[in-house]
């Protein structure tokens, strides 16, 4: 069943002789449960692509439909109660908020949601994270694999159908990025997360179940 579709995707920055065309008429259809690659070199629209689809940004032209409808027909408050509840986001630099414990990080989401933590869903996935006994630390006593692993929490603590990671192994050691990699094929396989996955490394893309090649803002495969 297609959950994801982008059509004649484009992003343009600037005007005349400064007009950069970040994105140009990409159209691109997601499966619901599958897990996707995204490669490409450095500026060839990659993260642009995956921040239209998660809705942190307008496109120039072109849609993207999320169960058929286009997110960008939403009011401001649906839209950011769409990001809020159906994507979790985990980036390459962990975006946790020094002053706040690893649990408050986690719980964060729920705050804005101005909602309840759920604290059984808090226990597993936090035991399944391994990170139950760092839930007081601050970020900056805990290793960066622990602080990628605390903002994969906070991303799958409102239950989100669809996780986009731009580069979620890019500041972590060799091993500390195959436990995230194992990770995200763990939520992939047995919660039926779909998964989009900005890579630089074709070992990792491999892992996926499709590698989606983009150059000059263009699918090229």
């Amino acid at each position: 069943m297609e959950l994801l579709r982008t059509e004649n995707l484009t992003k343009k920055y600037g005007e005349d002789e400064a007009l950069v065309t970040a994105l140009d008429q990409v159209t691109l259809s997601v499966e619901k449960g599958e897990f996707v690659a995204v490669m490409g070199a450095s500026g060839s629209g990659k993260s642009t692509l995956l921040n239209l689809i998660g809705g942190l940004d307008n496109p120039t032209e072109g849609r993207v439909l999320y169960h058929g409808s286009n997110i960008f027909d939403m009011s401001d408050r649906e839209l950011s109660r769409f990001r809020l509840k159906t994507i979790g986001f985990i980036f390459q630099a962990y975006n946790l908020i020094p002053e706040l414990t690893v649990r408050e990080n986690i719980l964060l989401p729920v705050e804005i949601a101005r909602e309840k933590p759920d604290e059984e869903r808090l226990g597993k996935i936090v035991e399944s994270l391994e990170l139950s006994d760092r839930l007081e630390h601050l970020p900056g006593q805990i290793s960066g694999g622990q602080q990628q692993r605390a903002a994969i929490a906070r991303a799958l603590i409102n239950r989100p159908e669809i996780l986009l990671c731009d580069e979620p192994t890019g500041n972590l050691d060799q091993k500390s990025g195959e436990n995230v990699m194992q990770l995200l094929q763990m939520l992939n396989r047995e919660y039926g997360i779909t998964i989009l996955m900005i890579t630089h490394d074709p070992k990792l893309a491999e892992q996926t179940g499709r590698t989606i090649m983009i150059r000059d803002g263009r699918i090229v495969r």
